[in-house]
């Protein structure tokens, strides 16, 4: 699905998505990847979602964003309330969602100029 919009307010848009591949800037990625207004990562995350620990969102310095968002893959899996816990008590709420809603909800936040950070998982 094709959800870019005319407006970007940083370096990274993701242009499309599919259960597969996330499409950012014309380049596919197929594996886990973080992406903010001016950054793009991969090779920092678990190869599982459900492997997301309160270091992985240490490491990602979570503080530091307005809105931080936690794309499962195709559906929505539930992270567990010590995950979620451990988010607030860093500073910033975690937003899980499926990753096609973390792909449009980083489209629209990101048009927008603000501190978003998405952790996606295809």
């Amino acid at each position: 699905m094709d959800i870019s919009l005319d407006k970007s307010s940083g370096q990274y848009q993701i242009t499309s998505y599919s259960n597969q591949c996330i499409t950012i800037n014309g380049r596919g990625y197929s594996e886990p990847i973080t992406v903010t207004l001016d950054s793009l990562e991969t090779g920092q995350l678990p190869a599982d979602v459900s492997d997301i620990d309160e270091a992985t969102l240490r490491a990602l310095k979570i503080d530091q964003y307005e809105a931080v968002l936690l794309g499962t893959g195709e559906e929505l899996k539930q992270a567990s309330w010590d995950l979620l816990e451990a988010a607030q008590l860093i500073g910033a709420p975690l937003e899980v969602m499926s990753t096609a809603a973390a792909c449009r909800t980083f489209t629209v936040l990101a048009s927008e100029g603000r501190r978003v950070l998405a952790i996606l998982y295809p």
